[in-house]
């Protein structure tokens, strides 16, 4: 059961592309199910992590700092600036949490949000919690340029 808000969203593609996948015993391409473990290393980091004690705790908000330091550091020079970890890096679980934590921290209720077509299924979704009415703006063949004429009628 959720909220009556969201009812016209259904479930996700990633619900539908797994039930289907399930259903043909196929592939699930849909939300990166890999059929191998991760890296040894990897495992035996979380393992050390674990055994040395002291990481149980909630880490703030933002992410542990040790994380968005090594973040900074690894993105400053692909956007050609110093990135603040402090001020502009944050850590989330994950794309929709990073995208509904936007639309709630961006979006007041009653905006009106241009979404790009195609978009992230979770885009509406977004909107929708955040009580703003989403536009819709479709790129098309052949060259998937906005079209500026229904743009500018808005």
């Amino acid at each position: 059961m959720s909220a009556r808000r969201l009812a016209p969203f259904g479930v996700t593609v990633f619900t539908e592309m797994t039930a289907l996948a399930n259903q043909l015993e196929a592939v699930n391409l849909g939300q990166g199910f890999p059929d191998w473990d991760g890296p040894d290393f990897a495992k035996q980091a979380a393992v050390d992590s674990l055994q040395a004690g002291g990481t149980d705790q909630y880490p703030p908000s933002a992410g542990i700092p040790a994380l968005r330091e090594a973040i900074a550091r690894r993105y400053s020079p692909r956007l050609g600036r110093e990135l603040d970890p402090d001020t502009e890096v944050t850590v989330t679980g994950g794309c929709t949490e990073a995208l509904a934590a936007s639309f709630l921290g961006l979006i007041d209720p009653e905006d009106e949000v241009v979404l790009i077509e195609p978009y992230f299924d979770s885009y509406p979704v977004g909107v929708a919690l955040a009580g703003a009415r989403p536009r819709f703006l479709t790129l098309r063949p052949p060259d998937f340029d906005l079209d500026l004429d229904v743009w500018s009628a808005w």
